[in-house]
């Protein structure tokens, strides 16, 4: 193990303890504490209840034992005229508290179309609005026994509607700051993941980041206080919010199975096929009046320990098997989720407090963070290698010296007509020779020559780059191929020959391209072999080549080429 590595595993444990500690700090600062109020936002006071028919005054909050088992009452004498219309709300939907206003019942809560447990209700407002004329009048809550005849009695706060509103948004902050940071990451998620896909590398993970942060946001949102509250307790935010759980482990298993191989453990399909299990048999229990959602939520619990300890388990295998350092991650992510989650099960069912759900969104959104991380580290190394594979690859089939397609490319091409002959149309190949390359490399050294070659290339590439794609196949040899090439050779050699007198025209050295070509169908549009497409092309530019030694017009090198028995 390089120290490199053991440096990094060193990092990423102290990072690990970096976000337990940040789960602990977050336990420490969502202790119930005094929430600062708006500013016309008061806190009732003036409570008072009655023992053996004597008052006794009631400082809220506070803790009342009852011994005879009977429901609480509070009562309130201080409402003015002022009142009119203003808003009460307090947190007893615990004790399914009723608000009367003398002998109006202003608010009374009942879960009958969606039983709620303890720590659901704990978490809810109860707002009543208390009308015309409430000076004068006794308000009093009544709060239901809870069995123990030990009651904790929350707070009552008065002021105007819009006020309680902003108190209760106030309360559930947290929550709605996590939702949005949730769907933020999401969309960023979303867009990766189609940007990839159309660039041709699809990275599904992301899709999988992207689901599961929407799923995770719903389930924020649909179980908080407000959303309650915003829909007049609708049953279906409820079961909406239900199954949001049910699946939240479903789109972090498609993530785990698409990591590295993962894919063979079966037991991971097995644990995606529980879960789906799961949601639709609670729905059909619950449909048909045998269990409540409430009844079977510690089989989701179960089942969501179990799926973190199997993925734990495997993610651990693999990783003792391959060392990859994406496994650890992926199992470091895995890890801090479990962490949240855990905590947030000890809140819920031993301490049963009301906040162990922003302890699991804490938890959540780091574990998907966690994970959202390593994607855009792989993605990075991904780009980067296919980015060097693509530079090798194109200098693999490219000639260093003119930039032309090389004879491996060439060689490839050909191989591809031999395999799919182009069955419509026909094509041309092209064989071209420089003449009196020796001699310049002789006489003036092969900087020279290699200049010469270039330039040549130039002439080529600009003559049937637009029509076909141009090779350089040896020292002083190209070739072009032109499927469904438009004119005749005699058209290309005038082609050529223009390009080649342009450049004559300011050039040191003279140069002159032997060029020969040969179509790939015959005048009876047989296709003919390979072999011999390619040794009629290379007859005809050895023919041209004798041809351009015997013109005047050549200048010096035929001379020169004689002189050297070329």
């Amino acid at each position: 193990m390089t120290n490199r590595f053991r440096i990094s595993q060193t990092i990423e444990r102290l990072l690990i303890f970096a976000v337990l500690a940040a789960v602990v700090l977050s336990v420490w600062n969502l202790r119930p504490r005094q929430i600062q109020q708006p500013e016309d936002v008061e806190q009732l006071e003036g409570w008072y209840c009655l023992r053996d028919g004597k008052r006794v005054d009631v400082t809220l909050p506070c803790t009342l034992n009852l011994e005879d088992g009977a429901d609480l009452v509070l009562y309130n004498d201080s409402l003015t005229a002022s009142d009119t219309s203003k808003a009460l709300t307090t947190r007893g939907a615990v004790y399914r508290v009723r608000i009367l206003l003398g002998d109006q019942v202003l608010y009374a809560y009942e879960d009958s179309d969606f039983p709620r447990n303890e720590q659901m209700r704990s978490k809810l407002d109860c707002t009543a609005t208390l009308g015309e004329n409430p000076e004068n009048r006794t308000l009093s809550l009544v709060y239901q026994n809870p069995g123990d005849g030990c009651f904790e009695v929350p707070s009552v706060y008065l002021g105007s509607s819009s006020a309680i509103f902003r108190r209760q948004v106030a309360n559930d902050s947290f929550t709605i700051a996590m939702v949005f940071t949730m769907v933020l990451f999401g969309v960023i998620a979303l867009g990766i993941y189609l940007y990839l896909l159309a660039v041709r590398m699809p990275e599904p993970r992301f899709a999988n980041v992207a689901c599961s942060l929407f799923i995770c946001a719903a389930w924020c949102a649909l179980d908080s206080s407000l959303a309650q509250q915003l829909s007049g307790m609708s049953p279906a935010v409820c079961y909406l919010s239900f199954y949001a759980f049910m699946t939240l482990a479903v789109p972090t298993i498609h993530f785990v199975r698409n990591t590295g191989q993962m894919r063979r453990f079966r037991s991971l399909d097995v644990c995606l096929f529980l879960f789906y299990l799961n949601a639709v048999v609670q729905c059909l229990l619950n449909f048909f009046g045998i269990f409540s959602f409430i009844d079977m939520l510690a089989v989701t619990h179960m089942l969501l320990s179990g799926g973190t300890v199997l993925v734990t388990v495997l993610m651990l295998r693999e990783y003792e098997k391959t060392r990859q350092r994406e496994i650890l991650s992926a199992l470091t992510a895995v890890a801090i989720l479990a962490a949240g989650g855990l905590l947030a099960i000890v809140l819920y069912w031993l301490l049963k407090v009301h906040y162990y759900g922003a302890i699991f969104e804490l938890g959540i959104l780091i574990h998907i963070i966690w994970l959202l991380c390593i994607l855009v580290n792989s993605t990075v190394n991904n780009l980067r290698f296919k980015t060097e594979a693509a530079v090798y690859q194109r200098l693999s089939q490219e000639d260093c010296l003119t930039g032309l397609a090389n004879r491996r490319s060439f060689d490839e091409y050909m191989t591809s007509l031999e395999t799919a002959p182009n069955t419509e149309g026909n094509t041309a190949l092209i064989f071209l020779d420089l003449n009196g390359l020796k001699h310049v490399n002789d006489q003036f050294g092969h900087n020279v020559g290699d200049e010469l070659i270039i330039a040549a290339a130039r002439c080529i590439e600009g003559t049937f780059s637009e029509m076909g794609t141009c090779f350089r196949i040896g020292g002083d040899e190209f070739a072009v191929i032109l499927p469904n090439p438009p004119g005749t050779p005699e058209d290309w050699q005038n082609l050529l020959e223009e390009s080649v007198r342009r450049h004559n025209q300011m050039a040191r050295h003279q140069l002159s391209i032997a060029c020969g070509a040969s179509l790939l169908r015959d005048e009876h549009g047989q296709t003919k072999r390979l072999s011999d497409w390619k040794y009629e092309a290379d007859q005809s530019m050895y023919a041209c080549k004798q041809r351009q030694m015997k013109s005047p017009s050549t200048g010096g090198w035929a001379e020169e080429a004689k002189h050297d028995g070329i």
